[in-house]
C-alpha cells in the first residue's frame, strides 16, 4: 500500500477506472502517482525544502507506493524490479526482460507499424500470405493470388478473371477468315482464267468480282473482333478502341459492296425484261446499276461516318465481382453511350436492303437462271437475310460470355460470306468443269425455255403489225440482235414461225445478259 494515500495498486486502478469514464490504467499514471507519493515521504521525513538535502534523502531510502517499493542506485536509476514486454510475430504479448522473468525472446530490431498492422489487424495471414518488413503481403500461391494493400488492409485476394476470348477460340476465328481469302483469291483467278468464256461473261466478271471483294472485306471484320487489353489504362488502348470501331467499318462496307453487286445483277434483269414485256425499247449500261451501288454504300458510309464522329465505340470493362472492392472477375466490351441508335440504323438498313432484293428476285423467278442467276442470288441474299436476322439477337443474348459471344459474330460473318461465294460461284464451276458451257448448251437451253418465259409468250400472242416493236424492243439491248432472212449471227438461231408465217426470225445473244 501507498504509505501517503493507503491505496493499493487495484485501488489505484479502479479509481482511475471510474474517473476517465472506464479506461484501463496504464503504468504512465501509476509512476506519475508513485512520483508524488515519493515527493511527500521525503518531505515529511526530511522536514525540509532544500534541494540537496531532499535527493540524498531519496537516494538513502525505500519508500512504498502503489507502484511497489521504490530505492534507488548510485546513478539514481530505480532499483525496483521492471518487466520488458514486446509483441512477437503472432501478435502476442511475450516478456521478454529480465531473462529469468521472459517468455519469449526480444526482437530485434523492432518490426514497423505497418508490419505490426499486417501481422495484427490484416487478412494477410488468413488469406494465404506472410507479412513484409514494409507490411507488404506476399502470396504463397503467385500464379493464382496476388497482393493488394499495406498495413491491415494487406491480405492476397485471387488473380482477377478478366474473360478474355480463349487463344484456340481466336485461332478457329483467324482460320475462318484464311479459309474465306483463299477462297477468294481463287476465285478470282478462276474468273480471270474463265473470262473468255460465255458463262463467265454472262455473269457479269465485274459484278462477279465484287461480290468477291466485298465478301473479303466483310470477313476481315473477324480480325479486329478478337482484340482485347484489359482496363483504360493499357499501354494499347488507342489500338483496341481503333478495333472497335473496325468492326463496323469492315463488315458495314463488305456487306454493302457485296449486296450492292447481287442486287444490281437482279435489278437489271428485271429492267430488261419489264421493258420487254411491255414492248418498249430499254438500254441498260452498266453505269446504271452502278449508280444504285453508290447510293448503298453512300448510306452505308454515312451512318458508320455518323457512328464514328457522334459516338464511337470504345473499349471499357466492367467488374462482375470484388472483395472489399478489389476485382476478382470482369469483363470486356466495346461500348458507345448512343452507339445502339446507330448500330440499329445500320442493321435496319440493311435488312430493308435484303428484303427488297428478294422482292426482285422473286419477281425475276421465272427467267432462265442461266443468264438471270436469280436462283441464286435469292438463295444468297435469302441466306443473308436469315444470319443477319438469328445473328443479331442471339449475340445479345450471349454478350456476358466473351467466347459464345465472339463465336457467334464471328460464324455468323463467315457463314454469311462463306455461304454467298459457293452459291454464287460454284454452280458456274461445276457447269464449266462438266463442259456445260458451250454456246451450243446455251442455245438449246434457250430453245427449250423461251417458250415459258412470260415476256416471250407476249412476243408470240402479238399481232403481225407488232412486230416491228419486238424488234425495236429486243434491239434495245445492247447485247441482243435481231436477224432477217436467213443472215447469219454469232449466236443461237431460231425459226419463229409463230410471229410471221413468211418471215425468218433469229435471236442472238451476243455477250452478257445480266
Amino acid at each position: 500500500q501507498d504509505s501517503v494515500t493507503g491505496l493499493s495498486a487495484k485501488d489505484f486502478a479502479d479509481m482511475f477506472k471510474t474517473q476517465t469514464s472506464e479506461l484501463d490504467v496504464t503504468y504512465h499514471a501509476a509512476s506519475a502517482a508513485s512520483v508524488i507519493s515519493i515527493a511527500v515521504q521525503a518531505l515529511e521525513a526530511s522536514d525540509t525544502t532544500d534541494e540537496v538535502v531532499l535527493s540524498q534523502h531519496i537516494a538513502a531510502n525505500n519508500f512504498k507506493t502503489i507502484y511497489g517499493d521504490i530505492g534507488f542506485d548510485s546513478n539514481g536509476q530505480s532499483k525496483s524490479p521492471s518487466l520488458l514486454i514486446q509483441y512477437d510475430t503472432s501478435g502476442i504479448v511475450q516478456t521478454v526482460f529480465p531473462e529469468e522473468a521472459s517468455s519469449g525472446p526480444i526482437l530485434y530490431p523492432m518490426p514497423s507499424w505497418d508490419r505490426r498492422d499486417c501481422i495484427r489487424l490484416s487478412q494477410c495471414n488468413t488469406s494465404g500470405g506472410t507479412c513484409t518488413e514494409e507490411g507488404k503481403c506476399v502470396c504463397q500461391i503467385s500464379d493464382k493470388y496476388h497482393a493488394v494493400g499495406s498495413g491491415e488492409t494487406a491480405e492476397c485476394v485471387p488473380n482477377e478473371r478478366l474473360n478474355f476470348i480463349s487463344t484456340s477460340l481466336l485461332g478457329v476465328g483467324y482460320f475462318l477468315v484464311s479459309v474465306v481469302l483463299v477462297l477468294a483469291v481463287g476465285i478470282l483467278i478462276w474468273v480471270y482464267h474463265h473470262r473468255k468464256n460465255a458463262l463467265v461473261k454472262v455473269s457479269q466478271p465485274l459484278f462477279l468480282t465484287l461480290v468477291v471483294l466485298g465478301s473479303v472485306i466483310s470477313s476481315l471484320s473477324i480480325i479486329p473482333l478478337g482484340l482485347e487489353t484489359e482496363y483504360r489504362d493499357s499501354y494499347d488502348i488507342n489500338m483496341i478502341d481503333a478495333a472497335c470501331m473496325a468492326v463496323p467499318w469492315l463488315w458495314g462496307i463488305g456487306f454493302a459492296v457485296t449486296f450492292s453487286a447481287l442486287f444490281a445483277k437482279v435489278l437489271r434483269v428485271k429492267l430488261l425484261y419489264t421493258a420487254a414485256s411491255k414492248m418498249k425499247r430499254r438500254k441498260i449500261e452498266t453505269k446504271d446499276v452502278l449508280s444504285i451501288m453508290i447510293v448503298v454504300l453512300v448510306i452505308e458510309t454515312s451512318i458508320l461516318l455518323s457512328f464514328q464522329f457522334v459516338s464511337p465505340l470504345k473499349w471499357e470493362r466492367e467488374v462482375l465481382d470484388d472483395i472489399n472492392g478489389i476485382a476478382i472477375e470482369s469483363v470486356g466490351h466495346c461500348e458507345s453511350e448512343s452507339g445502339w441508335w446507330f448500330f440499329a440504323s445500320l442493321v435496319g438498313f440493311n435488312i430493308l436492303c435484303l428484303f427488297y432484293a428478294l422482292i426482285l428476285c422473286f419477281q425475276t423467278k421465272h427467267i432462265p437462271s442461266d443468264f438471270s442467276e436469280s436462283s441464286h442470288i435469292f438463295l444468297s441474299v435469302m441466306f443473308m437475310f436469315q444470319v443477319l436476322v438469328l445473328a443479331v439477337p442471339v449475340s445479345a443474348m450471349v454478350r456476358d460470355n466473351t467466347n459464345v459471344f465472339y463465336f457467334m459474330r464471328a460464324g455468323a460473318i463467315f457463314l454469311q460470306n462463306f455461304t454467298v461465294l459457293c452459291i454464287i460461284f460454284g454452280p458456274k464451276m461445276y457447269r464449266i468443269y462438266k463442259k456445260e458451257d458451250s454456246r451450243a448448251t446455251i442455245r438449246r437451253h434457250l430453245s427449250s425455255k423461251r417458250p415459258q418465259s412470260s415476256a416471250l409468250r407476249d412476243v408470240n400472242a402479238v399481232s403481225k403489225g407488232s412486230v416491228a416493236s419486238v424488234e425495236e424492243g429486243m434491239n434495245s439491248h445492247p447485247n441482243v440482235t435481231i436477224a432477217r432472212n436467213g443472215e447469219s449471227s454469232d449466236g443461237f438461231v431460231e425459226n419463229d414461225s409463230q410471229l410471221r408465217d413468211s418471215q425468218t426470225r433469229r435471236v442472238s445473244f451476243n455477250g452478257s445478259i445480266p
